[in-house]
């Protein structure tokens, strides 16, 4: 199933003038595409238990100090849970929620954009919860 969404999110890649692809380390780690500066995609895994895919809008942007801006935006997160076992106790197999990243790009390339975030979010379903995700990673835009 993570191979078929890496790939799904790849082929939607070319659809953009101004696109980012690369990596994202933390957690969860794995693949992030920016869309013109707007539209965040991922596809990652946490090392314990789960798939974790998100969709986020950036709604404010500014510069801290050429190069170096921030962002703040709004997403959805859905992540899907191993089987119940030890790393699972509550046997839940689908997860939904909200996310609200925050974060820094620096450019130090013009086309090698280096991020971190921290991501607030809510878990909806099956329960509800506070939690946060976090990384930093590296994209190559064209």
């Amino acid at each position: 199933m993570a191979v078929f969404l890496a790939l799904a999110l790849f082929a939607t890649v070319s659809a953009a003038a101004d696109t980012g692809v690369g990596i994202i380390v933390g957690n969860p780690t794995g693949v992030s595409v920016l869309f013109e500066e707007r539209v965040a995609l991922g596809v990652a895994w946490n090392f314990t238990n789960y798939l974790h895919v998100h969709a986020d809008v950036w709604v404010a942007k500014g510069t801290l100090a050429d190069p170096v801006a921030w962002f703040l935006g709004v997403g959805a997160k859905a992540r899907f849970f191993e089987p119940a076992g030890p790393r699972n106790p509550d046997g839940a197999e689908f997860g939904l929620g909200v996310r609200v990243p925050i974060g820094l790009q620096w450019y130090f390339q013009p086309q090698f954009e280096l991020f971190g975030e921290i991501v607030p979010g809510l878990a909806l379903f099956p329960g509800t919860r506070f939690d946060v995700d976090a990384g930093i990673g590296l994209r190559y835009h064209f």
